[in-house]
């Protein structure tokens, strides 16, 4: 079986409960979904909805960066929105951080997200990163 890598860093907030902020098999990294959270874990940024989706892909840029990838290398992307009528905003956000040819995506409405967020992202990259940083090895049986 391949080797699983966690991919973990301080930069973006960091797992609670029972899940990884990332995980690495071969070149493919699969992060957990990121809202518009401080790192630190003090909850929501202030400032709104844009706000949300800037520290929400912030969080993905950090956790990306850990496994040696960056929005380039992004393949496909999970969007959840509290409010589906936002969709425009975090579409002219998004396309500051992703470039042609744009990842595949996935939008959806949900009923809420944790701590009141409005918007959250999770994504897939492709990337044979050979430097990475904060993460830590673990081998599948």
């Amino acid at each position: 079986m391949a080797d699983i890598e966690v991919i973990l860093t301080d930069q973006a907030p960091i797992p609670s409960s029972g899940y990884s902020q990332a995980l690495r098999i071969g070149d493919l990294v699969v992060t957990s979904g990121y809202l518009g959270t401080h790192p630190d874990g003090s909850g929501v940024v202030k400032g709104g909805f844009e706000a949300e989706v800037r520290q929400a892909l912030a969080n993905i840029g950090a956790v990306l960066a850990a496994a040696g990838c960056t929005f380039a290398d992004v393949i496909r992307v999970n969007v959840s929105l509290t409010d589906i009528n936002r969709f425009a905003d975090m579409d002219r956000i998004y396309r500051e951080y992703f470039q042609p040819p744009y990842p595949t995506r996935n939008t959806i409405g949900v009923k809420e997200l944790w701590g009141g967020a409005q918007v959250g992202f999770d994504v897939w990259a492709k990337c044979n990163a050979t430097e990475r940083t904060n993460s830590i090895l673990h081998r599948s049986e």
